[in-house]
């Protein structure tokens, strides 16, 4: 499942047969108009699919991969002027809790972004209500976060305030409360985007303006990120990286190899796919490659790694509107399927559904 960056509402089903190397358009499932998905996710049970969408955070019963029902939308919270349609504020990222009371988290971003918004769930797992609307900072704008193994403390990606922040999860309640924060290794390196390793020792911190990939390890004691002083490069070196922006990073199911990418800021030219090599515990061991993506990416050029298999990974982009099936093995990369979507804003990030 796929949506888009822009008005009119949609989410499309595009189904992939890893027998004949196809992709066929299933389904585009109409959504409200003014609630474009930037980014959505699956619940723990995949019966339910959260969005960041525009100025609201959503939720979506999944009856079957065709079947998509829209249950509730939520403005979003914190500072009053966020949901306002005199803002530039809008919904950005969404992580579900994966143990009780498996609430959901969502991150507003641009203006008056420096609160993130905490809600519950029914028991089928919709949407219920706006719980917490707990701090970063006036200057914060948080675009990615990530749960440590234990689903204790929360680390978020804040691009505009340079940091790394930490927070505290309530067993009970799932509120947070902040530990600390920790400032990116160069001013204005704009952390966009966290991973981190089962293990829960080895944090990856994507750099959207410094491009690079920064490996971090939690201290023990108090559970805040330390940099390690390793940074690999997201774009080739020698490349200007005022035209570049990196994007995401995530690991492959087994957790054995990591994968991040980066956009061009020019649609003459293109982004990048990195891949690592990671050991036992979650170190870096090496970059693997460094290859072109078919487009800039636009605003997506987000990879996004089977959850049932190393073997196969997406590649969604908005600049000509397409997703794209990459097969991983013996540690290199082939595309093997593509499927152009021209609908307006498509595509952000891509979910796997079996």
């Amino acid at each position: 499942m796929i949506g888009t960056w822009t008005p009119p509402g949609a989410i499309f089903t595009v189904e992939f047969d890893d027998e004949s190397l196809t992709l066929k358009l299933m389904k585009k499932t109409t959504i409200p108009h003014d609630e474009p998905i930037s980014w959505l996710t699956f619940d723990h049970t995949k019966k339910n699919i959260y969005g960041a969408s525009m100025k609201k955070f959503s939720s979506y019963n999944v009856v079957s991969s065709t079947e998509i029902v829209h249950h509730v939308s939520h403005p979003i919270g914190g500072h009053p002027q966020a949901s306002s349609s005199d803002s530039n504020t809008r919904a950005i990222f969404i992580l579900a809790a994966k143990k009780a009371p498996f609430n959901v988290y969502g991150n507003p971003f641009y203006k008056y972004a420096g609160y993130g918004n905490v809600f519950s769930v029914n028991e089928s797992g919709g949407l219920e209500s706006n719980i917490q609307n707990y701090e970063y900072s006036p200057e914060s704008a948080i675009h990615g976060m990530v749960f440590d193994p234990s689903e204790e403390y929360l680390y978020s990606a804040d691009m505009w305030g340079d940091k790394i922040w930490t927070h505290k999860k309530d067993p009970q309640t799932g509120h947070l409360t902040i530990v600390g924060s920790v400032n990116a290794p160069s001013a204005g390196d704009h952390p966009r985007w966290v991973e981190i390793h089962p293990s829960g020792v080895y944090l990856y911190v994507l750099m959207e303006a410094g491009n690079n990939l920064a490996s971090y390890v939690i201290d023990e004691r108090t559970h805040m990120p330390v940099f390690t002083h390793i940074t690999y490069p997201l774009v080739p070196p020698g490349l200007s990286l005022k035209m570049y922006r990196a994007d995401v990073v995530f690991l492959s199911r087994s957790s054995r190899y990591l994968f991040a990418t980066s956009r061009a800021n020019s649609f003459d030219l293109t982004g990048y796919i990195g891949a690592f090599k990671i050991g036992p515990v979650g170190n870096i061991e090496h970059q693997l490659f460094l290859q072109p993506t078919p487009t800039s990416g636009g605003h997506s050029n987000a990879i996004s790694p089977c959850d049932f298999s190393d073997e196969w990974l997406a590649l969604t982009d908005d600049h000509k509107g397409g997703v794209e099936i990459y097969r991983f093995h013996e540690e290199f990369l082939a595309r093997v399927a593509r499927l152009d979507i021209p609908d307006p804003g498509f595509g952000m990030n891509a979910i796997w559904y079996d």
